[in-house]
């Protein structure tokens, strides 16, 4: 009979310091982009150092709970998070017309937190659980269809607020959970079979001078947003955000203007803060902080390929697949080979609640990492 042990000296300190290096380079940046080169203090980079020392706490209470028990409560898990993201749908829009932020009071001042970011950890317990849980028939339609579903709902659910970029990540966790579950490349090449060809239908529906159903499913500035990235004209107010972002890079060449060099480039400290980076750092600065990120995917999925427990196996896979689509996506957009969608680059951006969310991802990773199964006869041998 076999148990799950937890053995300290198997603690992954590199994939830790990392993330803290990460982290605190991130502080860096949020400074540089709120003016601590001149003196100030924001606000901002206040809130990102508390929510970073706090995270660090989390990551630590992650790795040392057991997942398993956290695991057994993925429907309660599951159904707080759809309610979450149902209740922010519900709040007042602000001033960009979106919902994403729920207002948490704490003593005298207003919390904000947001769901979509707890979102993707939620999903990844859930989904682990599901899967472990039904393994054996994992190619069986009905549960891809369970699996498919429940994902979906948070995806509609997310995409409303509307946070496009947010929506696609549990999509990507839930391709490299079921991939890891042993789903067969059928189901795979059915998903593509049918995307491909809405891809094209939906191209061509934007073309279209009375279009079918595109008019129902996104406003009009959202279709202008997208015409505007297929077909980018100079000068345009839509573009005003990637034009920056694109000047901000290719400022810095090779090694970057220097630190705290006053780049103007709207939503610097989160959206946009890789372009940031390209101006005060360069090419070469650039591409040192995603090679720090690139090892922690990295980790993240040597762990899971190591792991002895499946369940341990598919929550480190989530998480190396949440961190590296997210990180893709954010480059893709500061570079403008995505559309302009607003998504935060993991470690580095400034907001709380995805500190906080990595951070016990990244807590769930070493938990994993530092479990076996043990069996109660091992002592003996």
């Amino acid at each position: 009979m076999n148990s799950l042990k937890r053995d300290a000296r198997s603690f992954d300190v590199v994939l830790f310091v990392l993330v803290i290096i990460a982290s605190a380079f991130g502080l860096l940046m949020i400074g540089s982009t709120t003016g601590m080169g001149e003196g100030n203090v924001s606000g901002t980079f206040i809130n990102q150092l508390v929510f970073v020392v706090t995270g660090i706490a989390v990551m630590l209470l992650a790795a040392f709970v057991n997942f398993e028990t956290i695991c057994k409560f993925y429907l309660p898990i599951y159904g707080v998070n759809i309610v979450f993201l149902i209740v922010v749908l519900l709040m007042p829009a602000d001033s960009n017309n979106v919902n994403r932020w729920l207002g948490v009071p704490i003593g005298d001042t207003m919390l904000g937190i947001q769901p979509s970011e707890f979102a993707k950890i939620f999903m990844i317990i859930f989904l682990a659980a599901i899967i472990n849980k039904f393994r054996h028939d994992i190619n069986k339609l009905w549960v891809v269809g369970i699996v498919a579903a429940t994902t979906s709902i948070v995806v509609a659910l997310i995409f409303a607020q509307p946070s496009y970029s947010a929506s696609m990540v549990p999509l990507a966790i839930m391709v490299a959970m079921l991939f890891t579950g042993g789903l067969k490349w059928r189901y795979f090449i059915i998903a593509a079979a049918i995307i491909v060809p809405l891809g094209l239908f939906i191209f061509i529906e934007l073309h279209a001078e009375t279009p079918l159903i595109l008019n129902d499913l996104f406003e009009p500035w959202q279709i202008n947003r997208i015409m505007t990235f297929l077909y980018p004209e100079e000068g345009s107010a839509l573009l005003y955000q990637n034009e920056r972002a694109l000047d901000a890079l290719n400022s810095g060449l090779l090694t970057g203007r220097g630190l705290f060099s006053n780049t103007r480039v709207p939503e610097a400290s989160n959206d946009f803060i890789f372009s940031i980076i390209g101006a005060e750092l360069g090419f070469l600065g650039s591409m040192a902080v995603l090679a720090v990120i690139l090892v922690i995917v990295i980790r993240c999925f040597m762990i899971a390929h190591r792991s002895q427990v499946f369940l341990g196996k598919l929550l480190a896979t989530g998480v190396g697949a949440a961190i590296a689509f997210q990180t893709f996506a954010h480059v893709g957009v500061n570079t403008f080979m995505l559309p302009n969608t607003g998504i935060n680059l993991p470690f580095i951006s400034s907001g709380g609640s995805s500190a906080w969310v990595f951070m016990a991802m990244i807590g769930l990773v070493l938990n994993v990492g530092m479990t076996r199964e043990y069996s109660m006869f091992e002592s003996f041998v």
